[in-house]
């Protein structure tokens, strides 16, 4: 009867390492993308080999954080350009050609708009990083069950030989 009974505890343990693994598996390649997505975006911008590289499961989320990131940065950059005014105002009066003054005008606007996206950019980063942490420790929890199926899948491999032993006809001469 104790032989049965670890014979279907080991299938049982085998069922579930297998889950475990496949979940393991799903996990990791997720960790992995989330990974690639954050190396695409570290720079602030997205080119055109980065979208290229993306993982299929990241794409959406690249797209949209690309045009969040600019959305963002465009209106941030016209909300200080609007605080900035009358100091950009009096600085552009004092030079004369209307060719510097929109030049001037335009380097400062791509300045904000720069300093935009870098603010944007850690924000994803730091989100980046809570969901890294979170995938990291579910993968640990996992190999920690994983760890205690083996070890349990060894106790029941000795208890069925011990089972075996006990049924073992054993012949006198």
């Amino acid at each position: 009867m104790s032989l049965l009974i670890f014979a279907y505890r080991k299938l049982d343990i085998m069922r579930q390492k297998s889950d475990l693994n496949y979940r393991l598996m799903t996990i990791t390649q997720k960790l992995n993308d989330l990974q690639q997505y954050a190396a695409n975006i570290a720079d602030g911008s997205v080119s055109m080999s980065d979208m290229m590289n993306t993982p299929g499961s990241m794409f959406g989320r690249q797209l949209m954080y690309m045009n969040y990131a600019h959305n963002m940065a465009v209106f941030g950059a016209q909300q200080q350009m609007s605080a900035l005014g009358p100091q950009i105002q009096m600085q552009m009066s004092q030079m004369g050609n209307p060719m510097y003054q929109q030049m001037y005008q335009n380097w400062i606007f791509r300045s904000l708009y720069d300093q935009q996206r870098q603010i944007i950019g850690k924000q994803e980063q730091k989100l980046l990083n809570e969901q890294e942490k979170q995938i990291q420790a579910e993968k640990a929890k996992i190999e920690t069950q994983l760890k205690m199926l083996d070890q349990e899948l060894e106790s029941c491999k000795e208890g069925e030989k011990a089972g075996i032993q006990q049924f073992k006809p054993e012949y006198t001469a």
